[in-house]
């Protein structure tokens, strides 16, 4: 046996082994990617002990375009997990339209937010959280216009 016959010997094995473990990746990325049940994102809330960001992860179904910010804002205003954290804005505020347009989100809030209760955030300190969790979810946004029953309010 030559030096030739030798290195074709172990040439085979490993390009059949190479072969084998990219079929193995793009099997388990696709499977990954089919299984996942949505998207992650990150929600910020006050802590009710220091004042600072407590950070939650979740994950939410996935949706089209203009369907995301929606369903984001909507989880948003349900509050957070955790209880030492704070909601953006009083229990029951909901919202009645949220859509984009040219690369701005307009969000209508109901009265609810006005009425402070529980341990919610003030209401200006709850804006800036609101704008903050909305603008690093979706950097694609230029602003954010937030409105009270359909009265402008609050532009960044």
């Amino acid at each position: 046996m030559n030096f030739k016959d030798f290195i074709q010997k172990i040439e085979r094995p490993q390009k059949i082994f190479a072969a084998a473990i990219a079929v193995i990746f793009l099997f388990s990325a696709a499977a990954y990617f089919i299984k996942t049940p949505g998207s992650r994102y990150v929600f910020r809330f006050q802590s009710v002990d220091s004042g600072r960001a407590n950070v939650e992860w979740r994950l939410l179904p996935r949706r089209k375009g203009s369907q995301k910010p929606a369903l984001y804002v909507e989880e948003l205003l349900l509050g957070p997990k955790t209880e030492r954290a704070r909601p953006v804005f009083s229990p029951g505020t909901r919202a009645t339209f949220c859509f984009e347009r040219d690369r701005v989100l307009y969000v209508n809030l109901t009265r609810d937010l006005l009425e402070r209760s529980g341990n919610a955030s003030e209401i200006m300190e709850g804006m800036e959280l609101f704008k903050k969790n909305v603008r690093a979810a979706f950097p694609r946004l230029k602003q954010v216009e937030i409105y009270i029953d359909k009265r402008g309010l609050v532009q960044e």
